[in-house]
Order: structure tokens, then C-alpha cells, then sequence
């Protein structure tokens, strides 16, 4: 795999997640639809295991092939961005809905 591509996959899973975790939220903000709160816990529920098994997939990749290291650990902590980005999502969603 090339370093740019390695880097690519990172941000494509990270935008994937990204995008529909922002359209859950702002569709549940906006027309105080209970089905789009929903959708985005079942995105925090299901999208954890994959963004692990995505990190954990590079992370063996990038010890087993030491020369791309470097960018599978870039690719991992553009995976983990959505950390932080989720738990704030999840907060404002909750506020909004108690």
C-alpha cells in the first residue's frame, strides 16, 4: 500500500463517520426528529467497533511493515479526531433532548 493511500483510508473512514454523525445531530437539532437522535446513537454504537478494528488493523499493519509506520500512525490519529468530536456531539444531543 502507498503512504498516500494509507493516509487516504484514515481520512475516508474519518469523513464517512464524520459526515453522518454531523447530519444525525444537525437533522435531529432541526426538526426535533426522534429517529435521527436515534441513528446517531446507533452510529456511536456501531461505529466504535469499526473505527477500532480500523485502528487496530493499521496499527498491526504499520509494526508488521516497519517502513510505513510513520503514516499509519498519521492515519490512526486522523481516526482518533472523532473522539472527541463524537463526545461533543453526544453532549449537545443530549442537552437538546432531555
Amino acid at each position: 500500500m502507498k503512504d498516500s493511500e494509507i493516509i487516504d483510508l484514515g481520512k475516508t473512514v474519518f469523513g464517512v463517520f464524520f459526515s453522518i454523525g454531523t447530519l444525525c445531530l444537525l437533522g435531529a437539532l432541526i426538526t426535533k426528529n426522534d429517529g435521527f437522535a436515534l441513528a446517531g446513537y446507533l452510529l456511536i454504537v456501531f461505529g466504535v467497533p469499526v473505527n477500532l478494528l480500523c485502528i487496530l488493523g493499521l496499527l498491526i499493519y504499520g509494526v508488521l511493515n516497519t517502513s510505513k509506520f510513520i503514516e499509519c500512525m498519521i492515519a490512526i490519529l486522523i481516526l482518533t479526531a472523532n473522539i472527541p468530536i463524537a463526545f461533543l456531539y453526544a453532549m449537545i444531543g443530549l442537552s437538546f433532548f432531555q
